[in-house]
């Protein structure tokens, strides 16, 4: 006897909602089980469309009509049925790729269905910018994820999203006021989550950033060029930047801080040498005060040596219990006693790498074969650090010596986590601290 066919008995709609947990690629795969199954696909409420064969193929042109088709005959066959997530991952540009008309009336298609979870990743790989215009008018919209390498165009209605919780924008730029982002955040009143980098371009003006949200937990940003910087997030937990030098802080509130991840960077292809009392002095002892409530921070080698020029306004961090720093040969740790006196309550230091540039400003924190070595003021002996966490450990004479002095003047010490450097062949050799 023939086994039942038990699924093709299912009502559409519910074989529209399993075929929505597996790719559409698979799902589409379904319609040439039997005549019954080629209009089925129409309630599947999940899209996953990518195009990335087309870059691959050699005959990438071709390919593209068939995957133009194959999503314009979708989308009409579904008609104006909900979709819940839509994940679109194109190529467009010239040499036979996909073109932004098509593109143009997908993101549309799918805006007007009032789907929940929305991720654009558009590749463009020509010279001049695309545009896509966009109608942020969407009562259903929770997620919206935008990259990359294009402009965004907004309608004319007015933007809306009171429903959006995670905001996405990678690599992408907006035609009008240099102030867009900070109007779309006034208007997501319940949004949570926010991921910004900037759009590298060969046309850059210098832009004041103005950002609030009372809403906003947390946020990752990544400016690649200098900026006038203002920011309102009084409930904001999780804090990550990464910003150019140059750029400088007029007003940051950040009153509910927990978790903060500072990286400052150079120009690129620009050599800088920061020398103690000498510098270029940058403007951001607004942004320090607004993170001097954190529990958990997090510097770059770089933000670190910076806050050497603050050395005199840096305020005591009375809440933190970790602090986490990266180190380079390049740079000194000339501003970590002050910082470890005005961490009194530090109980977890974590440092990427122990070789950095030795000066007289290190203080007792680093071991220093230097001149100054026996007139040192002492700072780690008054530390109540109990963990000690050291990743990229190199196993060398000064990474043993640095090790042998941490674990002499820090009293508190409970705990010492070692992790070697990934090119490290020999295992560490324990017996040696």
């Amino acid at each position: 006897m023939d086994a039942e066919d038990r699924v093709s008995r299912l009502p559409d709609e519910l074989i529209g909602c399993i075929l929505s947990f597996i790719s559409t690629k698979q799902a589409a795969s379904t319609s040439v089980l039997a005549k019954r199954w080629r209009n089925v696909f129409a309630f599947v409420y999940n899209l996953d469309l990518d195009d990335h064969e087309a870059k691959r193929n050699r005959h990438g042109g071709e390919t593209s009509k068939r995957f133009t088709a194959f999503v314009s005959n979708l989308l009409n066959l579904q008609g104006g049925s909900c979709l819940k997530k839509v994940t679109l991952k194109s190529h467009v540009g010239v040499r036979g790729f996909l073109d932004r008309a098509h593109v143009q009336n997908w993101i549309c298609n799918v805006l007007d269905r009032g789907v929940v979870d929305l991720d654009l990743v558009i590749t463009f790989l020509g010279k001049i910018l695309p545009v896509f215009k966009l109608n942020l008018m969407s009562k259903t919209l929770v997620k919206l994820r935008l990259g990359s390498r294009f402009i965004i165009k907004l309608c004319d209605q007015d933007v809306s999203l009171p429903m959006l919780r995670k905001l996405c924008l990678y690599s992408v730029d907006f035609d009008g006021d240099s102030n867009v982002v900070g109007t779309l955040l006034s208007r997501c009143p319940l949004l949570e989550e926010f991921d910004f980098e900037e759009l590298i371009s060969e046309e850059h003006h210098p832009v004041q950033i103005q950002w609030s949200s009372p809403s906003l937990k947390r946020l990752r940003v990544r400016f690649n060029y200098d900026r006038i910087i203002s920011f309102d997030f009084p409930n904001l937990a999780f804090f990550e930047l990464s910003y150019e030098l140059g750029s400088k802080f007029l007003d940051v509130k950040l009153d509910s801080l927990v978790e903060a991840r500072l990286d400052h960077w150079l120009y690129r292809g620009e050599l800088w040498v920061t020398t103690y009392g000498t510098g270029i002095h940058v403007d951001m002892i607004h942004l320090i005060n607004a993170i001097s409530n954190v529990r958990v921070l997090h510097l770059s080698s770089v933000f670190l040596e910076l806050l050497c020029f603050y050395r005199k306004e840096l305020p005591v961090f009375d809440s933190l219990v970790c602090l986490s720093i990266e180190s380079t040969g390049s740079r000194s740790w000339g501003i970590m006693p002050l910082l470890i006196k005005n961490t009194p309550n530090l109980e977890t230091l974590v440092i990427k790498g122990l070789k950095h540039r030795s000066t007289i400003t290190c203080g007792d924190v680093c071991f220093s074969s230097g001149p100054w070595r026996k007139d040192r003021s002492s700072f780690l002996s008054a530390s109540r650090v109990k963990v000690l966490e050291i990743s990229d450990y190199r196993d060398s004479k000064n990474d043993r010596n640095q090790m042998k002095h941490f674990l002499a003047k820090l009293p508190c010490l409970e705990l010492v986590k070692i992790c070697a450097e990934n090119k490290l062949k020999v295992p560490i050799d324990i017996h040696r601290l």
